[in-house]
């Protein structure tokens, strides 16, 4: 089974780099440009079923990668974005005079460390985990199955899958609509073959 997990397009908030997570931010105009060109990349492969997470920029996403190929986007809440709590809607530099302490910490070991008001990265990770298997459960072995998802989840699964610690989660970096793809053998066996693929920029996407 191949698994084409995508993160979603850019929003405003991405742009301004402003912190998200589980707030409901539509695509802006650049992310539907990537998306888009993501749907245009996927346009040649056998798709089999296009999941998303109940957000509406991965929801966006994963309708217009799913439209050459008239497939429904299945929702699935597991994969959503780690809520961010109080840190949500706030510049780095806001964060930082306000969440000095966290953000420090944050830095060396954010595993197992409370977001204010939100989530750990640790369950987040898991749940994500969950939440594809679930996925793979529902489809045949020969499958090709596109996840839009967000960055925590997707880090959070391929960290599991490459045994990297979540404290070093930074050793993947995924922009708007970056692509990962994953192979899970008939044995049950995973495998990251792709991390990040930005073909999407060669056709002229602005990248954010």
């Amino acid at each position: 089974m191949q698994i084409v997990l995508v993160r979603h397009g850019a929003t405003d908030w991405n742009l301004e780099h402003r912190c998200q997570g589980s707030s409901d931010r539509d695509l802006s105009e650049v992310g539907v440009r990537q998306a888009e060109e993501i749907a245009r990349l996927l346009r040649a492969e056998k798709l089999s079923a296009i999941y998303a997470s109940d957000l509406k920029r991965a929801r966006r996403t994963a309708e217009l990668i799913g439209q050459p190929h008239q497939l429904p986007v299945r929702i699935e809440e597991k994969i959503r974005e780690l809520d961010h709590g109080k840190l949500e809607g706030l510049s780095f530099n806001e964060i930082k005079a306000n969440y000095g302490d966290f953000l420090t910490r944050w830095r060396t070991e954010p595993a197992e460390l409370q977001v204010p008001g939100g989530e750990r990265l640790i369950d987040v990770a898991e749940r994500a985990w969950s939440g594809l298997n679930q996925i793979v459960e529902r489809h045949e072995r020969a499958d090709n199955i596109v996840v839009v998802s967000h960055n925590f989840p997707i880090v959070g699964i391929v960290c599991r899958i490459t045994g990297t610690h979540l404290n070093n989660y930074r050793d993947f970096h995924l922009d708007p609509c970056g692509v990962s793809r994953l192979h899970c053998d008939d044995a049950g066996r995973w495998q990251v073959t792709h991390i990040n693929s930005k073909e999407y920029l060669a056709s002229g996407a602005k990248q954010e």
